[in-house]
């Protein structure tokens, strides 16, 4: 059995409901991705929030 301490389950929890955040997002790109891929990307984002974070600052003031 595999220990973790509160603020990791917090962390892996905010993650998990970022990437369903996403994963809605995504849904309504006129795209279409398998609900395999979708989960990995979804949480690939989540989990790299700070890199998308500071990506999307480039498009400050234009929307």
């Amino acid at each position: 059995m595999t220990v973790v301490s509160k603020k990791e389950a917090d962390a892996h929890d905010r993650i998990m409901e970022a990437a369903a955040e996403l994963a809605e997002l995504i849904e309504l790109a006129p795209i279409r991705i398998g609900e395999n891929a979708l989960e990995k990307l979804t949480i690939y984002l989540a989990e790299n929030a700070a890199a998308v974070k500071d990506i999307l600052k480039l498009l400050k003031g234009q929307t």
